[in-house]
């Protein structure tokens, strides 16, 4: 795997980028991920952490919600997929759960069944009883 750098900021993270990332891996279409709407996403989370190769490009991201004291929610966690499988998740979790706005608080990572055993690598255990409940903007899904 290339040498891959981590970065906390948001501001290394082209929105188009990170667009075509969620696009690529089948998240939505490009009217819901748009450039547009990444880019006031990304101003809205209190933490960003995003991997680019050695060439630069956006090959994962992280993005997250803390109020810094109990709760942390994991939005989303996206890899380009030629970097899937290599670490790179595990590795950008750890660097996550490390970050000063997170330490200390109760972090929640939702995640489909096939990525299950990745969550449990990452030390995250399934709650019982809890539901997902989403509601999306008509036109967004």
């Amino acid at each position: 795997m290339d040498t891959i750098t981590l970065s906390f900021d948001p501001l290394c993270v082209d929105p188009a980028d990170a667009a075509a990332l969620y696009v690529e891996l089948g998240w939505g279409t490009p009217a819901r991920y748009s450039a547009a709407r990444l880019r006031r996403s990304l101003a809205q989370c209190n933490v960003v952490l995003s991997a680019h190769n050695a060439a630069g490009e956006l090959v994962g991201l992280l993005r997250a919600l803390t109020d810094g004291a109990l709760d942390t929610k994991i939005l989303d966690l996206v890899i380009a997929p030629e970097y899937q499988r290599q670490g790179l998740g595990l590795r950008m979790m750890a660097r996550f759960a490390g970050h000063r706005a997170v330490r200390g608080t109760a972090i929640y990572f939702e995640t489909e069944r096939k990525n299950f055993a990745f969550a449990a690598k990452c030390g995250y255990a399934r709650r019982k009883g809890l539901a997902v409940f989403a509601r999306t903007p008509q036109g967004m899904q």
